[in-house]
């Protein structure tokens, strides 16, 4: 099988997910792939039915061009784990956050990005077929294209939000926290100039939130400060593919030292994902899109005029945070591998116990849902569920949420094996043999008992 995506640095990793910088094979470009973690990091991956949600959606995404938004690839599930991963463009730039003064932003430059935000996100809607702010909506997450690449403001699709991960979240909401953020007005009542502005239209959408539609809100945008509203990108009619394997290989020379701010994901409701090198061109950057304003400038400029050269104390600043992203993605790197050394060591060392886990190889039973398993420990409490239909095996008093356990039901006991047989094993070391489940939750492996003779004491 051809092994499209060589894996070449990983560039930043956390709770939600891990983004990788990759050489695609096929295209000889480089590309951003990312490999999320639907339930956390120590979360499993998708069942079967969420697997073929996820890529009827990804290859609905890939049919998708619009110079506003990034271009997606291909994506798949991890056939061993489940894992859900995505392709991207890679996409040279900074943040927007990089040209946000506040006080300092023209309305209507800031109109120009949520109008490109509303744009995409119709388009997105109209493929998913359900309304949503499907982009990431966090300034480090929002790309300026460098000087070269021909593109402006740039969005990324917002995954977690299409995995089903914010169901109660599906109003415009994530636009008025961009909008307050962009102006400086986060947990501010801004003027009201009346039906004309953005503050209008904040205003007006504050009280919409959760009522209007996307086209509604980009309409009123438009109109409230006086512009048309852009049109709606066609949508091109091809189905890439890709399959789903992907392979290290040595980081290449090409790779830029100097690499800028990392981006963290934003917890589940719109992570931001991507990691953006600095360059010399910030100023040239900052042409968001073509618009009636510079979003760093509140006049517009004489043709004399020159940009001022940044303070050396203010230069100095940049490179120590520059400096620090670069040792931060270094310490990633070097964690994931040793997290990764350590995954596989115990996984080996499983089979070589007869395939025995221990109370603290939670990922390594997630990965063995469905299947027949044997785990051992030492039983602190046997506790009847609040139904009173189950009883529970747990390891530790009081146990944690995503703690392995053990459950059967007390239909599947007999008079020769009852409630408080099983209570008389607490303390001692045990062996349970069953089934993986996790009934209770996606986070937590739960061995389904069937009989007694599924529970032994070993020494």
């Amino acid at each position: 099988m051809i092994q499209r995506f060589q894996i070449e640095d990983l560039v930043i990793q956390d709770l939600s997910g891990v983004v990788f910088r990759a050489f695609d094979t096929i295209t000889n470009q480089t590309v951003a792939v990312r490999r999320f973690f639907p339930f956390g990091a120590n979360g499993g991956g998708l069942r079967e039915d969420e697997q073929t949600a996820y890529n009827i959606a990804v290859g609905r995404l890939a049919t998708i061009t619009h110079p506003a938004l990034r271009a997606v690839i291909c994506g798949g599930c991890d056939p061993v784990d489940g894992m859900p991963y995505i392709a991207t463009e890679w996409l040279e730039g900074l943040p927007l956050e990089s040209f946000i003064r506040p006080g300092l932003v023209e309305p209507a430059a800031a109109a120009n990005v949520l109008l490109k935000a509303l744009e995409v996100c119709e388009l997105l809607s109209d493929v998913l077929a359900e309304e949503a702010v499907w982009v990431e909506t966090s300034l480090q997450a929002i790309v300026v294209g460098a000087e070269g690449t021909g593109r402006g403001v740039t969005f990324w699709i917002a995954p977690l939000k299409w995995l089903g991960k914010n169901d109660g979240h599906r109003g415009l909401e994530p636009i008025i926290t961009l909008t307050e953020e962009i102006m400086g007005w986060t947990g501010k009542s801004v003027s009201d100039q009346a039906d004309h502005g953005l503050e209008g239209w904040l205003k007006w959408l504050r009280g919409k939130a959760q009522t209007t539609t996307l086209r509604q809100a980009r309409e009123m945008l438009a109109a409230f400060i006086g512009v048309e509203p852009p049109a709606t990108a066609k949508k091109p009619a091809h189905q890439p593919t890709c399959p789903p394997v992907m392979t290290r290989r040595k980081k290449s020379w090409l790779w830029p030292i100097a690499v800028g701010a990392a981006v963290a994901l934003v917890a589940i409701a719109s992570g931001g994902y991507f990691f953006v090198k600095r360059s010399n061109t910030a100023t040239a950057a900052m042409a968001l899109e073509p618009g009636p304003a510079d979003l760093a400038a509140t006049t517009t400029p004489s043709p004399e005029a020159q940009p001022e050269a940044p303070a050396p104390a203010t230069a100095r600043s940049e490179q120590r945070s520059v400096d620090q992203e670069n040792r931060k993605a270094t310490e990633l790197m070097s964690s994931s591998r040793d997290l990764d050394r350590q995954t596989n060591a115990r996984r080996t060392a499983v089979r070589k116990q007869g395939n025995v886990f221990a109370v603290g190889d939670r990922q390594l039973l997630l990965e063995r849902k469905g299947s027949e398993v044997r785990l051992e420990g030492r039983l602190a409490e046997v506790r009847l569920s609040n139904s009173g239909a189950t009883l529970y095996l747990e390891f530790s008093k009081p146990a944690a949420n995503d703690e392995p356990r053990g459950y059967i039901m007390q239909n599947d006991l007999t008079e020769a094996a009852d409630s408080e047989s099983l209570r008389k094993l607490v303390g001692k070391n045990v062996r349970l043999s069953g089934k993986v489940n996790t009934p209770s939750s996606k986070l937590r492996p739960e061995i389904q008992i069937k009989n007694f003779a599924a529970i032994q004491e070993v020494p």
